[in-house]
């Protein structure tokens, strides 16, 4: 989409946590230092990224795709989303299970991945020591304290003790108040176990996000920034090998214990703020800016896919109109949204069939977002409106004011009421609104003296784990649901409630199916109205295969041509 779419330091006290990581530390063998297997002239992919990449699996923005790469292959974590599957596969957890009651996972972990660093004297990889279960616990245990820079997110909350801790006292948290509070801890040196506050099934797929990923203690708590080429000790299938403020290159990790289906075996990356170019680079991520300067010289290496956010239009269900769940699905079915999609967001969006998209873990197959003005026009009469007569008020839509394109969607929208319900324009109105109270109005915390009291407004809803939970459910659901409506607890959300504890994977994609057919079916309820799906845009070369086109970049299984790769 357009951009417009888009803590002080604790104090170090000898805790149990100390005094187990350093035990730990003793028992480990040193492993020599092994030089990287790379042939004479390596495979090199040629990438790009944002002067602003962070390294720290605890900092990247939900938004930060090109950080996302690099940490997919520097830290790896329990689990892993397999884009080829688009499934969650163990990782370092060779193996997992859950306690009777839900509330106390186990993972097993394998003993074969290390912590690993580049010394440039040698130009070497040296093995540290084995990632072990005390790694992720400390990696729990940073993620939740609130004195950190990063801001926690959500998906910690998941955590037993987490919470509390976040909203604890400053002057109370200790390394020891902290290990105390929360349910992260080993009980062997590959055994780990973590409470959560609710049973939930898809907790395999949180544990593959960032913020779980296992950071070695000894590194971090140093002072400075421990992901600086010189000092950051990593555990991916690639090694950092340099670092400046203009370049960046990952090599190959001779130690990585698993096969690398892909040839790369080194990574260039130009760190820039401004892609004028596609020539220069085999991949390289876009921003709608640069893929539409480049479209029209270079558009047959741009590659775009479905991106990771759902634009959609909320309501306040206690209005008139948008009360009936058959005038929300009347508005619905009168709008094409193709023609929404060539006329206001040309390149930069899909339109939208089902609320979850396709490619995350328990995603059903749903077709159900149609355009049909006739089926709308029935729709309305049920609900006691036929040809948009009796209407108690003008519907109101509320759009973003910080782009002129909201009020293009705006009108859009309104232009296709009027066409295909036979409704006179003067029964709909248009008011800007700035975007930070539009969020309190999706949150239902606005206040009625500075936000009107719309029918409708523009929402935008983005997941920040590959799972159908955190879209639908995250987003969608009556009561804790991101994009607060007010409306009724219905069958859809009773669906939603059975797939957060279902253990058998078809039944929870089985359980996300009935929700989208009760909320976008043909009987639906359409708490909103699903618009259409951002894109994302990237160069790729035609030498470059096995580019995954969901999730963060997994170079481990990219391919390089070599003999059509010009040299540069």
């Amino acid at each position: 989409m357009r951009s417009s779419m888009m803590a002080l330091k604790p104090t170090c006290t000898l805790s149990l946590l100390a005094i187990l990581a350093a035990s730990l530390l003793l028992g480990v063998t040193p492993v020599g230092a092994i030089s990287p297997a790379q042939s004479d002239t390596p495979v090199t992919l040629y990438a790009a990224a944002p002067t602003s990449i962070t390294l720290d699996p605890l900092r990247i923005s939900r938004f930060d795709d090109a950080s996302r790469d690099l940490v997919e292959n520097l830290f790896v974590g329990l689990t892993r989303f397999d884009p080829a599957t688009r499934q969650i596969e163990p990782m370092i957890a060779e193996s997992w299970e859950a306690s009777d009651d839900g509330l106390t996972w186990t993972f097993h972990l394998r003993d074969d991945v290390q912590w690993v660093r580049y010394d440039p004297g040698t130009d070497s990889v040296t093995a540290v020591r084995p990632v072990q279960a005390g790694d992720f616990v400390y990696a729990v245990q940073r993620a939740c304290n609130p004195l950190r820079p990063s801001p926690i997110t959500a998906n910690m909350m998941i955590v037993e003790g987490c919470q509390t801790v976040a909203n604890a006292f400053p002057e109370v948290i200790t390394d020891l108040f902290i290990a105390r509070e929360i349910g992260a801890r080993a009980t062997g040196p590959y055994t780990l176990e973590i409470d959560i506050a609710v049973p939930t099934s898809y907790f395999p797929t949180l544990v593959s996000t960032s913020e779980f990923r296992p950071v070695p203690r000894e590194a971090v708590s140093e002072e400075g920034d421990w992901t600086a080429a010189e000092r950051v000790i990593t555990s991916g299938p690639y090694v950092l090998n340099s670092r400046s403020a203009s370049a960046m290159t990952l090599v190959r990790n001779p130690l990585w214990p698993d096969e690398f289906s892909g040839n790369v075996d080194q990574i260039d990356v130009t760190l820039t703020d401004a892609i004028a170019s596609a020539a220069q680079y085999d991949m390289a991520r876009l921003t709608p800016a640069e893929a539409d300067a480049l479209r029209s010289g270079s558009s047959d290496v741009l590659v775009s896919v479905p991106g990771g956010q759902i634009t959609a239009l909320g309501f306040a269900t206690d209005r008139a109109v948008v009360d009936s769940a058959g005038a929300r699905r009347a508005l619905s079915l009168a709008i094409d949204r193709q023609a929404l999609v060539d006329q206001v967001f040309p390149h930069e969006a899909i339109p939208a069939t089902q609320f979850t998209p396709a490619g995350v873990v328990a995603s059903p197959a749903f077709d159900g977002l149609t355009y049909d003005p006739a089926a709308a026009r029935a729709a309305l009469s049920a609900a006691g409106y036929p040809d948009c007569t009796g209407l108690p008020e003008p519907v109101i839509v509320l759009v973003p004011d910080e782009d002129p394109v909201w009020t293009e969607l705006g009108q859009f929208l309104v232009d296709q009421w009027t066409v295909n319900l036979g409704c006179d324009a003067g029964l709909f109105e248009i008011m800007p609104l700035a975007r930070t109270l539009m969020i309190e109005l999706s949150h239902g915390t606005y206040d009625s003296e500075t936000v009107t009291r719309s029918h409708s407004w523009i929402t935008q809803w983005s997941a920040d784990y590959p799972d159908a939970n955190a879209w639908i459910n995250d987003a969608l659901h009556c009561r804790y649901g991101w994009i607060h409506t007010g409306r009724t607890c219905d069958q859809g959300d009773a669906a939603l409630d059975r797939a957060v504890t279902e253990a058998d994977p078809d039944a929870r994609t089985a359980d996300y199916a009935a929700a989208e057919e009760a909320m976008f079916g043909a009987n639906g309820t359409f708490p909103v109205i699903p618009l259409f799906m951002s894109t994302a845009t990237w160069i790729q070369q035609p030498w470059l295969a096995d580019v995954n086109m969901v999730g963060a970049a997994r170079f481990d299984l990219w391919t390089i041509d070599t003999d059509a790769q010009p040299a540069r």
